[in-house]
């Protein structure tokens, strides 16, 4: 009789393993897991966040950039957001190259399985060379006011659990207030390897210059501070949580982290909201995802 009700156990968390894989595979974009969400006190899994772009170099990771890295964030098969300054910086380009998608250990080969702690594995990561990196016209390189790039892929992104777009701001929340919200911030760390997660509550711009005057920051900008004092590579995606009468359906794209600062033991963030350059965005892209 145990034997029996083992197997049937045993059937039952198969059943289970395959329906949770199937919604997950059925998601178009911004896949949403509540219990994933709430373990906030643990790493994020390799199929939290599949979104991340880990930007590369013609000399490797770091290029020219301020902390040695930078992300971007996928928005369909064939696009990626990211802040401009990680391309053209005052004293010259930075010579991207390629991107690689579903990245979950930075130091880990790009072709190697990803697992995380709990010994749960997914598909190698995607190395993917970029065709086309258009600049926001009026991006100041000097102050990174508009410091935004799309970079269109060379070939379509393959959709596995750990690669996914974000989906794109939906038209009732693009007018709303991004100050006083709380949203997350998922990436690749600069001092740890694996990929983390963490709350950030919004503030006024002004608040924000009076606690940290060298944060950059515009009209066309959010900050605020991060629950966990981490240091992230700029392009850090910070995302919104869409919802469908009383349920949360997905993910969706609020922005990217274009620079930080250390304040009194915490670390406040800046973010280019994208809902400002939705025109630029779709001109130079094709086949972005909006859930109503």
């Amino acid at each position: 009789m145990l034997g029996r009700i083992a197997v049937i156990t045993l059937i039952l968390g198969l059943i289970g393993s395959e329906v949770q894989s199937a919604k997950l595979q059925d998601t178009e974009c911004g896949y949403f897991d509540e219990d994933q969400m709430l373990k906030q006190s643990v790493l994020a899994t390799p199929t939290e966040h599949q979104w991340l772009a880990r930007i590369v170099f013609g000399k490797g990771f770091e290029g020219k950039i301020r902390d040695n890295g930078c992300l971007g964030v996928l928005i369909s098969k064939r696009t990626v957001l990211a802040p401009a300054h990680c391309f053209v910086q005052f004293n010259g380009e930075a010579q991207a190259f390629s991107v690689h998608l579903g990245v979950y250990n930075k130091s880990a080969p790009v072709g190697g399985r990803v697992c995380d702690e709990e010994g749960y594995c997914v598909r190698p990561a995607q190395e993917i060379k970029l065709a086309e990196v258009a600049i926001h016209p009026e991006y100041d390189s000097r102050t990174l006011k508009n410091s935004l790039a799309v970079l269109t892929l060379q070939r379509d992104a393959k959709i596995y659990p750990n690669v996914m777009p974000i989906c794109m701001p939906p038209p009732h929340l693009v007018n709303e207030t991004l100050v006083g919200q709380t949203f997350l911030v998922a990436g690749l760390r600069i001092k740890e390897d694996l990929r983390l997660k963490t709350w950030v509550n919004t503030l006024s711009r002004s608040f924000c210059q009076s606690k940290v005057e060298a944060l950059v920051t515009s009209s066309n900008t959010v900050c605020g501070y991060q629950m966990k004092p981490e240091a992230y590579f700029l392009g850090a995606p910070l995302v919104g949580m869409q919802k469908k009468g009383q349920v949360t359906q997905n993910f969706y794209l609020v922005g990217f982290m274009i620079d930080w600062r250390w304040e009194d033991n915490r670390i406040m963030s800046s973010f280019l909201a994208i809902r400002n350059y939705l025109d630029f965005i779709y001109q130079n892209s094709n086949s972005l995802i909006v859930r109503s």
